[in-house]
């Protein structure tokens, strides 16, 4: 099933967790033990924008697609990629509770821009610190991302952000995927 025909599908039902409760969530400082790849480090410890940086690490060859921006159930959910060429760096998933959906309405038309680029100008936004999962592709959202890129099975790491804007919560999940940093 196409990755929209399955939101379709999920709308009033609600969506499954991203990860499972049992998945272990990582501080950046724990990466060293559990990822030996310096440079996948590199990348999933990306201060600040990942947006920022993988622009311009694929410079003209940058894309970024809009997926999906919908309501699912009691959440908006939003869907990117971002590319380098035709290979995918990146898959983004936000959920937003309806509740913040309704006092930031801004956050449901996005459109075609990263989400990044639309809370760098928010003053009032709050972060906590990232976390991290290597997640299995048995798991919903690397199921996803993986079948989204048309690729084999295979544990994907996966970067957390826990937002805050005027107190109203929401959550960004960016599946990082293999290629990554490589033109």
């Amino acid at each position: 099933m196409a990755v929209s025909a399955e939101l379709a599908t999920l709308a009033t039902e609600g969506l499954p967790a991203p990860l499972p409760a049992s998945a272990m969530w990582l501080p950046a400082a724990a990466l060293n033990c559990y990822e030996g790849d310096a440079l996948r480090r590199d990348w999933l410890s990306t201060p600040g924008l990942l947006t920022q940086r993988v622009r311009a690490a694929a410079a003209n060859q940058f894309s970024m697609h809009l997926l999906n921006e919908r309501r699912c159930g009691d959440e908006f959910i939003r869907e990117i990629d971002m590319r380098c060429g035709d290979t995918i760096w990146l898959f983004a998933h936000t959920r937003i509770p309806i509740d913040t959906a309704k006092h930031h309405g801004w956050l449901t038309r996005i459109g075609e821009r990263t989400l990044g680029e639309a809370l760098a100008v928010q003053n009032s936004l709050e972060r906590e610190p990232f976390r991290f999962a290597l997640a299995y592709p048995d798991t919903w959202l690397v199921e996803r991302a993986l079948r989204h890129a048309g690729l084999a099975p295979r544990p994907l790491w996966v970067r957390h952000s826990a937002f805050r804007i005027e107190g109203s919560p929401f959550d960004l999940y960016e599946v990082f995927m293999p290629g990554i940093g490589s033109r």
